[in-house]
């Protein structure tokens, strides 16, 4: 018998029927046969078995599949019987599936998504790189010079990107070179998008500018679309899947030479980087002998003092897969998974329900000669079906989320900010469908075998018997599931009411000056002498009521930090410095605490005066009055300042008030030196308005003035200081909302798996309680009884939450150092803690109605 037991693999099969030929080959030859004859008998005697348990083998080896088609079809068969169970597990699976496969959806579209281009690859970004700094950004004669270098490149093009004005609408455009498309040949819908044999002042739209500017008209090609007041012809539209090479989608793509030569002719100039290359590598060059080779022509074209310039040829992607970038994505993966392992939870404490439930079917097969292997299998199978259809419906509900989602987005962002914000599209690609799937069997691994396992565990008389499946270890693992969803929705819900709590300080911080009715002028590239030109401008125009020019506007971070020392004194402080006009206070409405404003003769001069900020004058002269006073300013490393020749000491004529002028998470500024400009001088790179009326001065209002003083005028950027402000709030309120979200999907799943299990706990219950009431026990007793179960579970869940969230909240406060953010907040813990209770209450009211009605006649009637 024990030849025919089931062989393991073909292999074992070969190497037993050896063994036995073997055998019976040795005991002929004992008996006095030679070896080749013994072994010709025995190969002759086992032909006929050999032959029966290769048949066998070939028979078995589809045993599995065909085993795995009937617990298909009876799973199929057994949830069409129970279309509730079905479809509570489903959606409450899908939720989970749906929301972790939505955030793989904006990783795979900004993370691992490959360009649509042809061959990608073999695309690389080329640049260089130092000890001390590095960049991207090279001359037109640059381009022309590595286009040629057939050497090691099939094919190279040039980018320089911008917002260019059609007919009032922003569009994000992409200056290319002629071979752009040719090169990279990403996927068409219409026309021929060849700059190179395109005629006249060609352009190609993308899928999105075409939906959004034409209604998708498909006779658009050949047409004329204006372009800061220039005609030009659309060649082609591209499919959606082509939206540029990199994380910032594009509109259109105009031929870089036709735009130098119409409205900025320094972008081919010989001096000005404004040019990124991207090369198609070779297929027999290896990346490494690139960089060698392009390191002599990148220390030619920088000539940095010191040397030690080399090439940098790195894969063309959005945004390389990294550490840090996994880092980056970590929370945010983490907090969607929670909201999975709640779910999955959730239908593990279903399943175990009604895996007791099924008990006597289990029984009746256990005894009929099914092996508990068999039957956890089956039970498996029906979890992994379970899950599939989640994983389908989790695709369709992530594709509706995602919608709504970026609809949201857009609708929530201030206006002036919204319309030249672009997203990369967020499609669902294979690769989100093999996450998706991957996810619904991963799912079944957390929800399906603990409740498969415990449900095949029973003693066969009592289960017959109809006494079975109440054991105390599926009590526990029931138990031990709702801690875990009380546990994580606690976590959850403490860290959104942080981020709300954050997101309300940070909003209601005071920035020190009115932004209402501000609006900030910066100019894009490098061309300072355009501001030179607008200034005077902008104050004889009617509507605008005050000018001033400043070294960087507020909520921006121009310039970098010196080190700042009372004169006489050797104790340095880490500080900012800002060049501004005389009208700067006066157009933010920020008083001069004490001393004066500047001097429009000291403006002129750039006078070595200083207004300092209340904080420097605390730190430089503490008690002391600073105006006079002499102040020493150096870097941090003892050198002069290259940007500041001259100014190693200036004299506070003046102090105001603490000002938030980089990111508002940042706070009010440590310390802030003012020094006086105008606007001829090169220190001034920016300026500041304020309007007459609210109306006077909006998105498009100053179009005619930029016209007039650069032919391409999206070379200004022109954003209001309010949409500023609320701009850097809004990734705190996101955050808020999407946490809260999650929170409350977590605390619901929670309620729903506390209420299953008191439910279920009562039904086990039923007799015992029934003769407490019978002898005498009051309706008050019995719904403490059933008090202390929930408030048990749901206080150890707390515990282990509160645990969690604090030490993980720990963690990103020690590594995250920001003023105005306080990530231990003692009452969003507090608030955690009383939405559980909340919750535990909730769950706690029905069962415990349902327990002072028992009939103690009818329990003790029950079987």
């Amino acid at each position: 018998m024990s030849f025919f037991r089931h062989p393991r693999s073909h292999e074992d099969f070969s190497t037993e029927i050896q063994a036995h030929l073997d055998l019976e080959a040795d005991r002929l030859v004992a008996d006095g046969w030679n070896r080749e004859r013994a072994e010709a008998e025995a190969r002759r005697a086992f032909g006929n078995v050999a032959l029966v348990k290769e048949r066998f083998y070939e028979k078995s080896r589809w045993v599995w599949l065909e085993q795995f088609i009937q617990d298909v079809r009876y799973a199929a068969r057994t949830l069409r019987h129970n279309p509730a169970f079905f479809a509570m597990t489903a959606l409450t699976l899908a939720v989970g599936i749906g929301l972790t496969t939505v955030a793989f959806t904006v990783f795979n579209a900004y993370v691992l998504r490959p360009y649509a281009v042809r061959q990608p690859s073999t695309l690389y970004q080329i640049g260089w790189r130092s000890q001390k700094s590095g960049g991207k950004a090279f001359r037109w004669i640059d381009y022309q010079e590595l286009r040629d270098r057939a050497d090691l490149f099939d094919g190279v093009v040039a980018e320089s990107t911008r917002f260019v004005t059609s007919q009032g609408r922003p569009l994000a455009a992409a200056l290319v070179s002629d071979n752009y498309f040719d090169m990279l040949g990403p996927g068409v819908l219409f026309g021929r998008p060849s700059l190179e044999r395109a005629e006249g002042n060609a352009v190609v739209l993308s899928h999105q500018a075409w939906s959004r500017l034409f209604a998708r008209d498909p006779a658009v090609v050949g047409t004329d679309i204006d372009l800061n007041g220039h005609p030009f012809r659309i060649a082609a539209v591209l499919r959606p899947e082509f939206v540029g090479l990199d994380d910032s989608p594009r509109d259109i793509w105009v031929p870089i030479t036709t735009y130098a030569a119409l409205s900025d002719p320094n972008l081919i100039g010989v001096t000005e980087r404004r040019i990124e290359i991207t090369a198609r590598l070779r297929h027999d060059i290896s990346v490494e002998h690139a960089r060698t080779a392009l390191t002599p022509f990148m220390a030619a074209i920088v000539a940095e003092p010191g040397g030690g310039v080399r090439a940098d040829v790195e894969p063309a992607t959005r945004n390389p897969l990294s550490l840090e970038m996994l880092a980056l994505f970590s929370p945010i993966f983490a907090a969607f998974a929670l909201v999975l392992v709640t779910a999955c939870a959730n239908v593990s404490n279903v399943m175990l329900a009604r895996g007791v439930a099924r008990h006597r079917e289990i029984a009746v097969r256990l005894s009929l000669g099914a092996s508990r292997n068999r039957v956890v299998r089956q039970l498996v199978t029906e979890g992994l079906l379970i899950s599939i259809v989640s994983g389908f419906t989790a695709l369709a509900m992530s594709a509706l989320a995602l919608r709504a989602g970026v609809a949201a987005f857009f609708g929530t962002l201030p206006a002036s900010v919204g319309g030249i914000l672009r997203l990369v599209p967020l499609t669902l690609d294979h690769r989100v469908f093999l996450f998706a799937l991957g996810t619904a069997v991963l799912a079944t691994g957390l929800f399906a075998l603990m409740p498969a396992l415990q449900a095949s565990r029973l003693s066969l008389i009592d289960a017959v018997r109809g006494s079975g499946g109440s054991g105390r270890h599926g009590s526990r693992l029931r138990q031990s599931l709702v801690i875990a969803q009380v546990a994580v929705s606690l976590v959850l819900v403490v860290v959104a009411v942080t981020l709300a709590r954050n997101g309300i300080a940070v909003g209601s911080l005071n920035l020190g000056y009115q932004t209402d009715g501000v609006f900030s002028i910066n100019v894009r590239g490098s061309d300072g002498d355009l501001l030179r030109r607008l200034a005077p401008l902008l104050a004889t125009d009617p509507r605008v009521a005050e000018v001033a020019v400043t070294g960087g506007n507020p909520l921006f971070i121009r310039s970098r930090t010196i080190a700042a020392a009372a004169a006489g004194t050797r104790s340095a402080i880490a500080t900012r410095y800002t060049f501004v006009s005389p009208a700067y206070f006066s157009l933010l409405r920020v008083p001069i605490v004490r001393g004066r404003g500047f001097f429009a003769n000291e403006a002129q001069s750039e006078a070595r005066v200083a207004i300092v900020s209340e904080a420097t004058a605390r730190q430089l002269w503490p008690g002391d009055d600073p105006i006079g006073k002499l102040i020493n300013i150096e870097r941090p490393e003892g050198r002069p300042v290259d940007e500041l020749p001259g100014y190693e000491e200036v004299t506070v004529v003046g102090t105001a008030p603490d000002l938030v002028s980089g990111f508002i998470v940042d706070g009010l500024d440590p310390g802030h030196i003012y020094l006086p400009t105008t606007s001829d001088s090169s220190h001034a790179i920016a300026a500041l308005i304020r309007g007459r009326t609210a109306s006077d001065l909006g998105p498009n209002g100053l179009q005619d003035l930029f016209r007039r003083v650069a032919a391409d005028p999206e070379v200004f950027e022109l954003l209001p200081l309010e949409d500023l402000h609320a701009l850097q709030i809004y990734p705190l309120k996101a955050a808020s909302s999407v946490g809260f979200l999650l929170g409350a999907l977590a605390l619901i799943l929670s309620m729903s798996g506390l209420y299953g299990v008191l439910t279920y706990m009562l039904s086990q219950r039923t007799r015992e309680i029934g003769i407490r009431i019978a002898l005498g026990a009051t309706p008050g007793g019995v719904v403490q009884l059933v008090v202390r179960q929930s408030t048990r579970l749901a206080a150890i869940g707390g515990t282990i939450g509160l645990v969690v969230a604090f030490a993980s909240l720990k963690t990103l406060d020690a590594a995250i150092h920001l003023n105005t953010i306080a990530l231990i907040d003692a009452a969003a813990f507090a608030g955690g803690i009383a939405a559980v209770m909340a919750v535990a209450a909730l769950a706690v009211y029905h069962p415990a109605r349902r327990a002072t009605r028992i009939d103690p006649a009818a329990a003790l009637r029950a079987d």
